[in-house]
């Protein structure tokens, strides 16, 4: 979001709450949108994103498909991902709202600000009068809340799913029998891959892995005893790099850093870097979700790089004997309902009864595949695309309105591991117990001023600059600087919603 649009969110958030006024006396009106004719198709307005080259049709098949078998006929907005926020932002202040809006960050301060103001339906007490609905997974449900309600319907993500990629022929090639299994068997692996030529082009031009400045690729601290994010630890909550687990992790790195097993220039280049390297052979070994195996950068890497072998590491033992895996919100994004325009109780049920078949197996196979026998074809389990033009032009565009994203079978052995992965890593999932505690306006601003004085810490310190002690002179500077009070506002926090 851009510093003009930054300004604006005072301003947005009073026009919120003047249209919610506005609107007020007509909250016993039907909608106008929605039929009283419980035979004629129900028309939903709704907001959703896309992130193809173009937007989906106005006769776009799938949209058709979910129109027949809900009985429905939606007018939808498409949005390009990312121009998506600020066209949100921009339609709730005008106060022309569809019913069903898809809200990406649902804990921005202005969609926090509408719905304490009463802009948006609580949908908690309808949930349990629907078959689909009622089985949405409570964990992933709490971490939506703002102030303890639930605004709206998630897009469902598997909650554990970020795992290690890697080229078995490299390790054939560094004379490496097994993938590894330990911490120390991973720095093993690394110091292999950057050493041994493990493409053998006869040059030592490869790295064990390669990093960016944001230190965001491998979800390491957590591989050390350090919480996922913010952690619950002797009554507070603290962020993970206030404990000493995560200067294990900080001295793994450095370690990494002086035998130049970990790229040199990680403090500068973009995250981008990493899927560079990846794709032409300059490391051979990475982190991604799960379902990414399905990509040309993995299950396809032989189609660029000959004899690339590609296989997953689904868990680490970590250094305190354990399994562990991090485990996300389970969501990306929201849909939410406002009031202004779902005016009565009987057009929400409408709508979720939608939403309710929109979250079916079926629906959902049909939103992420496209029509069985028309754009994939599933047989003994296995679902492949039958034409690839047709499907990125009539299926990707309209992926938004999944539910949830299920993992696809296209009979690969690499399906097969990823699934085998995803049953296996649920139970090593480490939760971040910020997950759905809203911090005040003055504490996210104070959280977001103060961020840059650990990544600018992280980074001096693998690179030598600063000392431990440097380390522990530069969190007091955070917790002076305002992360105190973040910490004891999330731990007020924690134990009203969570404890």
């Amino acid at each position: 979001m851009g510093k003009e649009f930054k300004r604006m969110v005072p301003a947005l958030s009073m026009l919120l709450i003047a249209a919610l006024t506005g609107c007020a006396g007509g909250s016993n009106k039907p909608s106008e949108t929605v039929s009283t004719d419980s035979a004629a198709p129900l028309r939903i307005q709704m907001m959703s994103q896309f992130e193809s080259a173009e937007p989906p049709t106005a006769d776009n098949p799938i949209v058709k498909y979910i129109e027949q078998q809900t009985n429905t006929k939606l007018d939808i907005t498409w949005v390009l991902n990312s121009n998506y926020t600020d066209k949100l932002n921009v339609t709730m202040a005008s106060g022309d709202l569809p019913q069903a809006m898809l809200v990406v960050k649902p804990q921005d301060t202005v969609i926090v600000s509408a719905a304490q103001s009463g802009f948006f339906w609580d949908v908690e007490p309808y949930l349990k009068d629907y078959p689909n609905l009622s089985k949405l997974d409570q964990d992933t449900l709490n971490n939506t809340r703002i102030d303890g309600k639930i605004y709206g319907l998630y897009r469902g993500r598997y909650p554990e799913r970020v795992v290690l990629y890697y080229r078995k022929d490299w390790l054939d090639n560094a004379g490496i029998k097994e993938p590894p299994k330990t911490v120390d068997d991973y720095y093993n692996v690394l110091k292999a891959f950057a050493s041994n030529d493990p493409d053998k082009n006869g040059k030592q031009d490869t790295w064990g892995i390669t990093e960016n400045k944001d230190l965001s690729t491998y979800t390491f601290p957590i591989l050390f005893g350090a919480p996922n994010g913010w952690g619950y630890i002797n009554n507070e909550v603290i962020p993970d790099f206030m404990t000493n687990e995560y200067m294990d992790y900080l001295k793994f790195m450095k370690k990494l850093y002086d035998e130049k097993i970990l790229n040199q220039d990680f403090a500068t280049v973009p995250g981008a870097k990493v899927s560079e390297d990846w794709t032409n052979g300059k490391i051979g070994i990475r982190g991604n979700i799960v379902e990414a195996y399905r990509g040309e950068t993995f299950v396809g890497l032989g189609k660029t790089l000959p004899g690339a072998d590609v296989h997953i590491i689904p868990a680490l033992v970590s250094t305190t004997g354990e399994k562990r895996v991090a485990k996300g919100s389970g969501f990306l994004g929201m849909y939410m309902f406002p009031k202004s325009s779902v005016k009565t109780e009987e057009d929400l049920k409408k709508i979720l009864s939608f939403f309710d078949k929109m979250a079916d197996d079926k629906m959902v196979k049909t939103v992420m595949l496209g029509v069985d026998g028309v754009h994939y074809k599933e047989e003994n389990g296995v679902q492949n695309i039958l034409d690839e033009t047709k499907y990125n032009k009539e299926v990707v565009p309209v992926q938004h309105l999944a539910m949830r994203m299920d993992l696809v079978n296209n009979g690969t052995p690499l399906a097969k591991e990823a699934a085998d992965t995803l049953e296996e890593i649920k139970q090593y999932g480490v939760a971040d117990v910020s997950h759905g505690l809203i911090l005040s306006v003055e504490s996210k601003k104070k959280l977001s001023t103060n961020e840059k004085i650990i990544d600018d810490a992280k980074i001096k310190f693998i690179m030598g600059v600063i000392d431990e002690a440097g380390w522990g002179k530069e969190l007091e500077k955070w917790k002076q600087s305002g992360g105190a009070d973040v910490i004891k506002e999330y731990t007020e926090l924690y134990n009203k919603y969570k404890k």
